[in-house]
């Protein structure tokens, strides 16, 4: 295999020899830096065509190479893709035994599989929970309401003189801190932690028109602190009405909450509310993309975890990703029917 790789280099195409020198650059041990540098090449560059060498050897190196003989056809490939399809979930390994038993072809590199998966459309992702007292068609028939409150005053959102807001509160654990990351065979990665129930609470809300977030961090879920969090918003936009979509907490529908709302909106016609607020589908907190945001902020401080020595770290990570940002996630956008 390696003396076909030297023929490449010393007879092949321009290109040809390009990607036999990034593949054997890297069997040496230069960095893909180092690599992509020297031969004025991307990193990807590298990243496709190693795998390939492993595969197919020199020959998958040259252009036009159409694939060995003793791999999978077109049509073969075709029907894993179908095979694919036709599952909810599948893991690379049950994919790779699939094909061993059904053609009698392993790959040496998993990215074989991955490319197998991307083509039937699928994605590696993290199974989310779901209440399963859930109702779809509450769900469905609310969003729709949703859709027709925007819809309807379509002129005042853009405009700004009405701001519909999505808001959830956050609880962040110590133990957020961990998850997973790409590191060393044979070693750990380890984050120094005392107190894994020490926790973080505040509140987040995203404009579902410009995609602004707004994060504010408080004692606890309490009314009191809802009734900060709303101020701080009507402060910031004194200007406008606004509209609160958020699930059913207690903290949401008290009894003291809604003397708040009674003092803010009173003697003022319904159209002309200062602060109106809807709830959510009951037991269903995937309709709200704040969760998503919330995800998102977690994983980056996942990420970031060979930064982290105290809890005060993780919470400034998370604070700094998130406060002050614009986020456009397909969840927001799906309200949005202007």
């Amino acid at each position: 295999m390696k003396d076909a790789l030297l023929s490449l280099i010393n007879s092949g195409k321009p290109l040809e020899i390009k990607r036999a020198m990034a593949v054997r650059m890297s069997i040496r041990g230069y960095s893909r830096a180092d690599i992509a540098e020297e031969l004025g090449v991307s990193v990807q560059f590298i990243d496709k065509w190693k795998p390939i060498y492993f595969e197919q050897g020199a020959e998958g190196l040259k252009l036009k190479y159409k694939g060995s003989e003793g791999y999978l056809s077109k049509q073969e490939r075709q029907s894993i893709i179908k095979y694919i399809q036709s599952n909810e979930t599948i893991t690379s390994s049950e994919l790779k035994d699939y094909i061993k038993a059904q053609y009698g072809v392993e790959y040496n590199s998993p990215k074989s599989y991955t490319d197998f998966l991307h083509q039937a459309n699928f994605s590696y992702k993290k199974t989310q929970k779901v209440n399963p007292k859930g109702q779809p068609e509450q769900i469905d028939a609310k969003k729709k309401d949703i859709q027709t409150l925007i819809n309807d005053n379509k002129e005042d959102i853009e405009n700004g003189h009405l701001i519909i807001w999505m808001e959830d509160e956050y609880h962040q654990l110590w133990g957020d801190a961990c998850g997973f990351v790409w590191g060393k065979k044979g070693e750990r990665l380890e984050v120094p932690m005392t107190n894994f129930r020490k926790k973080q609470t505040g509140y987040g809300a995203v404009n579902c028109y410009t995609g602004e977030f707004i994060l504010g961090d408080y004692e606890s879920g309490r009314t009191e602190f809802t009734i900060k969090f709303v101020k701080s918003i009507l402060e910031k936009y004194p200007l406008s009405r606004h509209v609160f979509i958020w699930d059913g907490a207690s903290c949401h529908i008290s009894n003291e909450f809604k003397d708040y709302l009674k003092s803010i909106n009173d003697e003022l016609s319904e159209e002309e509310w200062k602060i109106k607020c809807i709830k959510f589908a009951p037991n269903a907190p995937q309709q709200n993309p704040v969760e998503d945001i919330w995800l998102y902020g977690k994983n980056w401080v996942r990420k970031n975890f060979k930064f982290i020595e105290t809890f005060d770290d993780a919470v400034q990570i998370f604070r700094d990703c998130l406060s002050g940002e614009y986020f456009q996630f397909d969840k927001l956008k799906s309200y949005m029917i202007l």
